[in-house]
């Protein structure tokens, strides 16, 4: 394995036991980027079921043959077709996603929702309309707000503009919601009813806004939030507590190509009416913080599992201040918000590339720094002069079957499996050592996280 410096956090170790394929979808994930084609481009789409086949029949049937399947390119419903209970009858109705290829003057659209229902055990189409855009992106149901009443809400795209439309039984038609950059159903404010919550871009930054229907299943929603002006589009949008009854939204979104911020924003309730509040931090703009601007590839995340959504920034580790750019070793710290404050709950050293955090011990603050060697990240006590510095913590990252003859071969007696992913395995090395900065391992166990 090589091992070299990596500015996106942490050190990018090149194993020819990873898949090239799983690297690059990996880093195609992490970028935001968007297919130029939709998904049906790239995969073969798979042999239609028993009732997919009868959908489909009857979709032809009415509209003709001229027609190829779209599939949506995220979310819970990733089929071309979509069976559910969208009006509390007995019996489920279907909705099909399609591209129209013979389309008419009439129609502003070739991309096409159909929805068909069950007359006596057969498949009719009922309602047929043309869409904006040329990719399905999303599509969610549900009920929003105090509506008893089942909606699906659809998220269609094309050259990274967005555009939302609501379809239920009171008004059979798409009604737009207008244009997105991201979009989600939450019960943000924990009142057991869901809102859309919707990101969109404008000319002059992000806006935020929640959407809902009221008793009479009318279209209600709260003023619009103004965002970062700085803000395009939204790489990631999640939740986490910020106490225990408050949950946010943490949103990371570009500001640059390769460089993200995160917003949080939290509803707020006055006199029975909801809304959503920017939530800033008095240390935001503070080193070593620095408004979150952070590579692109440090996403937030809540990496312990206790539900509060932790902010990765980079520093660098003790002795690569003065290093070039390209030498230095990252250090991530992980900031979480407490108190309209940015608290440090972790930092240590994070392999994107590999999927894992080992976080530096309060014993080892300000006294530990890292090395590379050969397939080897080392942690050592630090010195000016390197070849003082003690060596700590090895961690080797390679694969199973290599795994096995590493431990097996007498040269590495001294490594141990750590943890495991996949066909990824973790191994770690604790030279000869007996002082205070000296680790048992329950310590290494614990400070050791597989991050995905």
């Amino acid at each position: 394995m090589n091992v070299k410096p990596d500015k996106k956090g942490g050190i990018c170790i090149k194993q020819h036991v990873i898949p090239l394929i799983v690297t690059a979808a990996t880093a195609f994930l992490l970028t935001g980027c968007s297919l130029g084609g939709g998904i049906e481009t790239y995969l073969k789409p798979p042999k239609l079921s028993e009732q997919h086949e009868q959908i489909y029949n009857a979709l032809i049937n009415t509209e003709g043959s001229k027609i190829s399947l779209k599939y949506p390119k995220s979310g819970s419903y990733l089929s071309a077709f979509v069976v559910a209970d969208i009006d509390d009858e007995p019996t489920e109705e279907a909705i099909v996603f399609y591209d129209k290829s013979n389309f008419t003057g009439n129609d502003h659209s070739t991309l096409r929702v159909n929805f068909l229902d069950q007359k006596e055990g057969r498949w009719e189409s009922m309602y047929d309309f043309a869409a904006d855009g040329n990719e399905i992106e999303r599509v969610f149901i549900s009920k929003l707000g105090t509506s008893d009443m089942k909606n699906v809400i659809i998220g269609t795209g094309s050259q990274g503009e967005k555009s939302a439309f609501l379809f239920n039984e009171q008004k059979p038609e798409l009604q737009s919601l207008g244009d997105y950059a991201a979009m989600d159903i939450t019960d943000i404010n924990n009142d057991s009813m869901n809102e859309l919550l919707m990101i969109n871009r404008t000319p002059d930054g992000n806006t935020a806004q929640l959407k809902w229907l009221d008793p009479n299943g009318e279209l209600a929603f709260c003023p619009v939030l103004t965002l970062s002006p700085n803000t395009t589009d939204v790489l990631q949008m999640i939740y986490g507590k910020l106490s225990e009854n408050t949950t946010a939204v943490y949103l990371d979104s570009y500001i640059t190509t390769n460089t993200i911020i995160t917003e949080i924003l939290r509803p707020e309730v006055k006199d029975d009416e909801i809304s959503l509040v920017s939530v800033t931090a008095d240390n935001a703009d503070s080193s070593p913080v620095n408004g979150t601007v952070r590579s692109s590839s440090l996403l937030s995340r809540d990496i312990d599992g206790d539900g509060i959504v932790e902010i990765p920034v980079n520093s660098v580790f003790k002795g690569y201040e003065d290093k070039p750019d390209t030498e230095q070793i990252s250090m991530t710290n992980w900031y979480i918000l407490e108190n309209n404050m940015f608290i440090r709950k972790y930092s240590g050293y994070y392999s994107i590339t590999d999927g894992y955090a080992f976080m530096i011990p309060e014993k080892w603050e300000n006294k530990v720094t890292v090395r590379t060697a050969n397939d080897d990240i080392i942690f050592c006590k630090y010195d000016e002069k390197v070849e003082n510095q003690t060596q700590l913590l090895r961690i080797c990252v390679t694969s199973s079957a290599e795994a096995e003859r590493i431990i097996n071969e007498k040269e590495y007696a001294d490594y141990v499996k750590i943890s495991s992913n996949g066909d990824t395995v973790y191994l770690v090395c604790q030279p000869v050592y007996s002082g205070p900065l000296a680790l048992s391992a329950s310590e290494i166990q614990f400070n050791f996280k597989i991050i995905n």
